[in-house]
């Protein structure tokens, strides 16, 4: 299926109604979704109940989809606004209890080189998790899923500058908070 595009497999999808075709939209942009999702919330469950949520949105309003954007962009929107009625349910601006990554270390690294990349991503998720959550979605889309600030701007609902403001807000205290604990 790996020949079609994501709009082709929506038509296929919503005109056969074959879960085969929505299964193949999920494999392509699963990853991207999940790893964003994380990189806001920063706590594995959550990412994972988040993502699940974000597909099921999908598949109850694919039919919505109208093609005015990419099927991506239409995608990481609502991935965001999940995430923003996350955290409005739990009511906090920030996350407080920050989770250690996963680990994904290569076996062939000596034990030296696994405990220096450990911290150094413990304290990446450390700074992420003081930004606010605006400043950490907008710095997510743009610096880790490579997405233009004028489509972080169309998900986020707000004009470019303010987006360039926020990238460069985020990027300003990272560097204050990765500087200080270096």
């Amino acid at each position: 299926m790996d020949e079609f595009s994501d709009e082709q497999l929506i038509e296929f999808f919503i005109n056969s109604k074959k879960i085969s075709y929505f299964d193949e939209l999920v494999r392509r942009h699963i990853g991207k979704i999940r790893a964003m999702i994380y990189t806001m919330v920063l706590n594995d469950a959550d990412a994972d109940e988040l993502t699940q949520e974000v597909f099921l949105k999908v598949v109850r309003y694919i039919d919505r989809f109208k093609g005015k954007s990419k099927f991506s962009t239409w995608l990481y929107k609502i991935a965001i606004n999940t995430v923003k009625s996350f955290f409005s349910k739990r009511s906090k601006s920030q996350v407080d209890n920050w989770a250690e990554p996963p680990e994904m270390l290569d076996s062939k690294l000596k034990p030296d080189t696994c405990l220096v990349e450990s911290e150094l991503n413990g304290k990446i998720t450390k700074a992420l998790s003081s930004l606010s959550p605006l400043l950490r979605s907008a710095i997510t889309m743009t610096c880790i899923n490579g997405l233009s600030i004028q489509e972080a701007a169309d998900v986020s609902g707000c004009v470019t500058a303010t987006m360039y403001w926020r990238v460069h807000e985020a990027r300003r205290i990272l560097k204050i908070k990765l500087l200080d604990k270096v």
